[in-house]
């Protein structure tokens, strides 16, 4: 998505891409980040192999770490087919194997099989340069290999581990300003996709949960190829496994949201936090950008009374943050867009938002401004944060982590902490 920014071929292809978070970074970060351990010692802080905005990451069953495509430069050929591997063990990135094509935006969702599929994406910067395409990361190899394709291609879309194995993929763009209504469901044991109905909305930028009972939420997004220009979504509707249909819920959202953020709690609510509100006009384009108003505000749903209910209030406003449930329950918010006179850069600020209080602290700041990050929860507790968007507009390869027992973001991974219990796929 942030490749928007930069199409300029019409004035609608730049309303989409300030609306999704399309941004101008479009160098790349060179300067090196040091840090003191606790012994006096000044050194360089970890880094991935290469700057990387609007990658994919997911935490393999052996601990590891993959990351994956993503854009280098935020130009003409910067994105990216490479990938690499975070080992904690070591604390070092590796490269694995190419993925079978450049990709920035994709999905990355582990299947039951401990294997990870990639959906989708864009291969350039430009109209039409979404992808169908999909492919299967196998850890034990290291490599990438092509599956079948979805019937049509996609960027800003979700994807979903169902129950039953199955992945569900919702909405997203098919050519950079078309929104998506449609729906599909990849098989694994046949390495195929096939219909899964359609939304009652075509939604882009939007959240996608799976609640306690299978079911999946789908909330908030937006659209923007309609008359009068984009508008942020305050419905919901939830994807019913067994039927294999949508229904609308009656309730609506406290805030409409695009580009919000969500998360499980762990007592089966879902948290969604974050995003844009509001219409923008076509009219007088670049005097209404403020239309899209950037959310300090968050929400949950409760599935068994159907509604949506307001949370505290975050400290800053966080739009395209990344969302992490933490081993205690609490759920960790980084980075976002932020907007510095007609720049977009990453921003600092970060939230933990607390169950049991239903209010967010500030751990304090990330070290690098972050936006178009990942975020990663690790063996031992701690989160991988690692590239994107800094505060200067430049696309960065560093990396930092989350200390829970800190309450602080640090560039070098505590020694001996304690692991957590083994994620489930």
């Amino acid at each position: 998505m942030m490749r928007r920014i930069l199409l300029a071929a019409s004035l609608f292809a730049s309303a989409l891409a300030i609306a999704l978070g399309g941004c101008g970074g479009s160098n790349i970060s060179e300067e090196p980040v040091y840090t003191t351990t606790p012994q006096g010692v000044h050194v360089a802080a970890l880094a991935m192999s290469t700057p990387r905005a609007d990658a994919a990451a997911i935490r393999l069953r052996d601990g590891r770490v993959l990351i994956c495509g993503g854009n280098a430069t935020g130009t003409i050929g910067g994105v990216l087919s490479s990938a690499e591997i975070y080992d904690p063990s070591t604390q070092t990135f590796s490269p694995t194997g190419n993925m079978t094509a450049p990709r920035e935006g994709q999905t990355i969702t582990m299947l039951q099989d401990g294997r990870v599929l990639l959906t989708g994406g864009a291969q350039n910067i430009g109209f039409r340069s979404e992808l169908a395409s999909a492919e299967i990361f196998d850890p034990s190899s290291g490599t990438f290999t092509a599956t079948g394709s979805m019937s049509i291609p996609r960027e800003g879309h979700t994807a979903t581990l169902l129950r039953d194995g199955r992945v569900l993929v919702v909405g997203g763009s098919d050519n950079g300003t078309h929104t998506l209504d449609s729906a599909e469901v990849y098989v694994p044991a046949s390495g195929a996709f096939t219909g899964a109905g359609h939304l009652n909305q075509p939604r882009i930028a939007h959240t996608a949960t799976m609640l306690l009972d299978g079911k999946v939420l789908i909330a908030g997004g937006g659209r923007g190829d309609r008359p009068g220009g984009y508008i942020a979504y305050d419905t919901a509707e939830i994807f019913e496994p067994i039927t294999g249909g949508f229904g609308m819920l009656r309730a609506h959202m406290v805030n409409a949201r695009v580009g919000a953020a969500s998360v499980l709690l762990s007592d089966g609510r879902a948290l969604i936090v974050g995003g844009k509100s509001g219409q923008m006009l076509m009219a007088g384009f670049i005097g209404n950008i403020a239309g899209l108003t950037p959310l300090n505000t968050a929400e949950t749903y409760d599935p068994e009374a159907r509604r949506f209910v307001p949370t505290g209030q975050m400290g800053a406003a966080h739009y395209l943050p990344t969302a992490t449930k933490l081993d205690d329950g609490e759920v960790l918010v980084v980075g976002g867009w932020k907007q510095q006179g007609p720049t977009v850069v990453g921003m600092t600020a970060t939230e933990v938002y607390m169950d049991r209080t239903n209010q967010f602290s500030s751990p304090g700041p990330t070290n690098v401004g972050r936006l178009e990050n990942t975020a990663t929860l690790l063996p031992d507790g701690e989160v991988l944060v690692a590239g994107g968007i800094d505060a200067n507009s430049k696309i960065t390869s560093s990396v930092e982590f989350y200390s829970p027992r800190q309450h602080s973001f640090i560039l070098i991974p505590e020694a001996g902490a304690p692991a957590g219990p083994a994620e489930n796929p």
